[in-house]
């Protein structure tokens, strides 16, 4: 199993590598976060945060989650990173575009779909999740 797709970031001086898809293809190394239970690779997450498949979690979970792992971005931006559910598009893509709105990223929705895969974020929940994160969030590229 291969991740679905791959995303560059930049945070401050670092620049990072993030792959996505179904959390039970995280590249062997990886640095992941995984966002489904029943991955058979749970137990090799750094992070974890249950979400329920098409669900959004709770913002205050979700942003300490991915604050974590960016100042592991920071810190290691040469590592392999990977942020994983199930199939990769929904749950993943709403953790994603939420790091791409801590990157600066205007529109992160419109960002991931064009630079990772055009059916993340599915649910309309996910997408106003994703959109009041950005309203809200702290750039961290500086």
């Amino acid at each position: 199993m291969t991740p679905l797709g791959a995303i560059r970031l930049a945070f401050g001086d670092a620049e990072v590598t993030i792959t996505g898809g179904p959390f039970d293809s995280m590249p062997e190394g990886a640095r992941g976060l995984c966002l489904e239970p029943r991955s058979a690779r749970v137990a090799e997450a750094e992070w974890r945060l249950d979400i329920v498949d098409f669900g959004v979690p709770d913002p205050a979970a979700l942003r300490a989650v991915l604050e974590a792992m960016v100042a592991a971005m920071r810190a290691r931006p040469g590592d392999a990173f990977h942020v994983g559910c199930r199939a990769g598009l929904g749950r993943t893509g709403t953790a994603l575009a939420c790091l791409a709105a801590m990157a600066g990223i205007e529109d992160p929705i419109a960002w991931l779909r064009a630079h990772y895969d055009p059916r993340a974020v599915e649910t309309q929940e996910q997408a106003a999740l994703v959109r009041a994160f950005a309203a809200g969030g702290t750039c961290l590229s500086d």
